[in-house]
């Protein structure tokens, strides 16, 4: 009989973890198919395992109901998109404008690539929108406002309502974003430069009183 080492040990540890990871994977994958095209009210969990090569039983190893994965599969989706507009507002070397239109060029970008996933936001938007705990979109106004604090500190916006700003700011990038994607072929630039104008002429005009 052989010993079992503790590198063995680790190593058949790691495997596990590992292979709990891509199953997790695998169900948060085929919840966005499914939340995309069915929404979270007609949705059940057998749907979403049936999407997977995976046991039926499987599904409640990860999570306990169908609205814990769409939480889950939320906060995977925010926080992707929140990276890749953020990392444009705070880059370095930019003006305010720029960096307000290379941020929502990165959103639309992001929607029109990852269409599916964008239809999980946009089909599901009233149910999100009564999870008073999911702080799916606060938490993007929320490190907006961040920044526009910041802008406003450095001399770069007006004396305006920052937190309305940010709201705002937010709310017609994901409206305007909902329509681009249906187009044919979706006009990225011509979104961004909507957004931009549309941002900076508002606050000018904010600014003025």
């Amino acid at each position: 009989m052989g010993v079992r080492t503790p590198e063995a040990g680790v190593s058949s540890a790691g495997r596990r973890e590992e292979r709990k990871a891509q199953n997790r994977q695998k169900l948060l994958e085929a919840a966005r198919r499914v939340f995309s095209e069915k929404g979270l009210g007609e949705a059940t969990a057998r749907d979403i395992v049936r999407e997977t090569d995976l046991a039926s039983g499987t599904f409640y190893n990860y999570f306990s109901d169908k609205e814990d994965a769409f939480r889950a599969l939320l906060e995977e989706m925010a926080e992707r998109s929140r990276a890749l507009v953020r990392a444009q507002r705070r880059e370095p070397g930019f003006s305010v404008e720029e960096r307000v239109a290379n941020a929502y060029r990165a959103y639309f970008e992001w929607a029109v690539e990852e269409t599916e996933l964008f239809q999980v936001f946009r089909r599901n938007a009233g149910a999100i929108a009564l999870m008073p705990d999911s702080g799916i979109f606060e938490m993007g106004i929320i490190e907006l406002f961040e920044d526009l604090r910041d802008w406003s500190a450095a001399g770069d916006l007006p004396d305006v309502d920052l937190d309305y700003l940010a709201t705002a700011t937010v709310a017609v990038g994901f409206q305007v974003a909902t329509h681009l994607v249906d187009r044919d072929p979706p006009d990225v630039e011509g979104a961004t430069r909507f957004c931009t104008k549309m941002f900076m002429g508002g606050v000018r005009a904010l600014g003025e009183g």
